[in-house]
């Protein structure tokens, strides 16, 4: 087994764990369809989660093939790994009788939720460089003109969606979010 792949099945066995805590929580609210006001913004973000978790799995692999392993780089991953899964338990209710509609329970963890993923990338992004790059391609990568319009993007929509109350600007900013990912 190389590096690489000790790493790599250590970290994508706690984003696969995020994806299936996503996954549990769509099954649930299935399951409940008819009991529960469903709304728009839960599954957006639900979705954004989902693909970015998707895009920074295939990032991840992409960069990290030829690692060193180190405890340092361990640690990242957990740390990454560990943000991107608490975001991913806070996109559904555990308990959907203790809330009147998918919407309520957005209102009151949306933060958390997009908060998670800001600081999973941003963490993954500052940290991971750092393993793979000498220091001057690291500050030069960072503060490159593309990686500044991207962090500043990326703050911008997620701090939108957490700052902003009104369920159709989320929606918008959510589909924004989306659409960074396929352009």
């Amino acid at each position: 087994m190389s590096a690489f792949e000790f790493f790599f099945s250590f970290f994508g066995l706690i984003l696969g764990l995020s994806v299936v805590e996503v996954m549990t929580g769509v099954a649930r609210v299935l399951k409940q369809r008819r009991r529960i006001k469903v709304g728009y913004v839960t599954p957006l973000l639900a979705v954004l989660l989902l693909v970015d978790l998707a895009s920074f799995w295939a990032n991840t692999w992409g960069m990290l093939q030829d690692i060193q392993i180190s405890l340092g780089l361990l640690v990242v991953g957990v740390m990454v790994a560990g943000v991107y899964f608490l975001a991913a338990s806070m996109v559904f209710a555990d308990d959907l009788d203790e809330w009147p509609s998918l919407d309520a329970f957005y209102d009151a963890h949306k933060r958390w939720v997009v908060g998670g993923v800001w600081l999973a990338n941003m963490l993954s992004g500052f940290a991971f460089t750092a393993f793979v790059t000498t220091p001057a391609e690291y500050w030069s990568g960072m503060i490159s003109l593309p990686s500044l319009i991207t962090v500043g993007w990326f703050t911008a929509v997620m701090g939108g969606v957490a700052l902003f109350r009104d369920h159709r600007i989320n929606a918008a900013l959510l589909v924004i979010g989306l659409s960074g990912y396929v352009l």
